[in-house]
């Protein structure tokens, strides 16, 4: 196999030239977070699809980091809101096919007032409340997509964090 590396990341070819992309530090984390009868979501620009994107805030895995605290950083950072408790609803592996990247999800009712966003440099991003049948009814008809906020809804149901789905 070939490889191209860069900043952790390393681009591997097969014998059939099939591309697969693995870091050295393949966790991330996202929050499904839940206030009152709604999900906190959040709406970002992403280059690899290049549209807006609606999904949960989240993002890497720090050196040092337990999930937990990089769970509690991504979400005062993107959104500005603490929270208390953190529930771990599992791990999925958005493309196994394609990386070996792993996102751990938490689910927390637990949200405090909302401070500043921290962004990074790069980030733009819009923070709401989307009510959660509406979620929920937007991702049976496909109007969002993403496959975090798709698992982290299935994974609350069946921890029994969210109403049943209609």
């Amino acid at each position: 196999m070939d490889e191209d590396q860069a900043q952790g990341e390393h681009v591997i070819s097969d014998q059939r030239g099939r591309k697969y992309v693995t870091s050295d530090e393949p966790d991330g984390v996202v929050v499904l977070a839940k206030k009152e009868d709604a999900f906190l979501l959040i709406k970002q620009y992403r280059p690899a699809v290049d549209a807006v994107v609606v999904q949960l805030p989240g993002g890497g895995v720090e050196p040092g980091e337990t999930l937990v605290q990089a769970a509690r950083r991504e979400l005062a950072e993107e959104t500005g809101y603490t929270c208390g408790l953190l529930n771990y609803l599992g791990t999925m592996l958005p493309a196994s096919w394609r990386s070996n990247d792993r996102t751990h999800v938490f689910f927390t009712d637990d949200l405090n007032d909302q401070l500043e966003q921290q962004l990074e440099d790069h980030e733009s991003i819009q923070v709401y409340f989307l009510p959660i049948t509406e979620c929920i009814h937007k991702v049976k008809n496909n109007t969002l997509s993403d496959g975090e906020l798709s698992f982290a809804l299935f994974q609350a149901h069946l921890h029994g964090y969210s109403p049943v789905f209609n």
